[in-house]
């Protein structure tokens, strides 16, 4: 990916099997990446909403670029499958709401990498109750659907994801990630948030917006932990 434009090397693909074929091979070189000072490693971010802010004629491509990138960093973040996201899913929630993802990359050797990102996105009022009550109902997170945001001004708000790749758990980047995250969703009306979890490090950062445990859910056979605030 060019240094120049953080997105230019994002491929426009035609088949499901492009897009494997590319993401397997992306994946490959970022977790080979030697890094052995991550705190030593220039890293920026940028949301949806500041792409389509600067260049709106170009934004449906460059959105359709970003969300690719996120995926890769997703992707990028969990070794199994299941733990992964569904790319048509992410790409309606950053259509739906492309100011709550945030895209962390690196610049490295000129090139610039997707690590890590964050995201959330409004839901429906009877999504949040369904996972505080009885998250067990919930059978593929793809029933987690993403709402525009209201009018009122007070959303349900669901934590979509907030990773970071292992090269850089426990660094600067990670800490930056987490902050500036904290500092976006501190910009929206929100009312509850919910959240799923699936590793231990996505506990950890969970826990600390104040939310607690109401149960499973299960996606691919596979529980994973629901989370809500009061």
């Amino acid at each position: 990916m060019s240094a120049e434009s953080p997105l230019a090397g994002i491929p426009e693909f035609h088949t499901e099997d492009a897009l494997l074929s590319w993401m397997e091979e992306e994946i490959r070189l970022i977790h080979a990446l030697p890094i052995s000072n991550p705190d030593a490693v220039e890293i920026f971010s940028f949301t949806g909403s500041d792409l389509c802010h600067a260049n709106p004629p170009s934004a449906a491509r460059i959105l359709a670029q970003f969300t690719l990138a996120l995926l890769l960093a997703d992707w990028a973040c969990y070794d199994a499958q299941a733990d992964r996201e569904d790319y048509s899913h992410l790409q309606q929630a950053v259509t739906v709401f492309p100011g709550g993802f945030r895209l962390w990359m690196a610049q490295l050797d000129g090139n610039c990498i997707p690590i890590g990102y964050s995201g959330f996105h409004p839901i429906a009022r009877d999504t949040f109750y369904r996972l505080k009550t009885a998250p067990e109902s919930i059978t593929n997170r793809k029933q987690i659907t993403p709402e525009p945001a209201s009018n009122s001004g007070q959303d349900y708000y669901y934590i979509y994801s907030v990773g970071i790749i292992k090269q850089f758990h426990r660094s600067t980047a990670s800490r930056r990630l987490v902050k500036e995250f904290s500092n976006d969703l501190a910009l929206a009306q929100k009312c509850a948030l919910a959240a799923i979890v699936v590793s231990p490090e996505g506990k950890r950062i969970i826990e600390r917006f104040g939310l607690q445990q109401s149960g499973c859910i299960t996606h691919d056979g596979h529980k994973e932990i629901a989370y809500v605030s009061e």
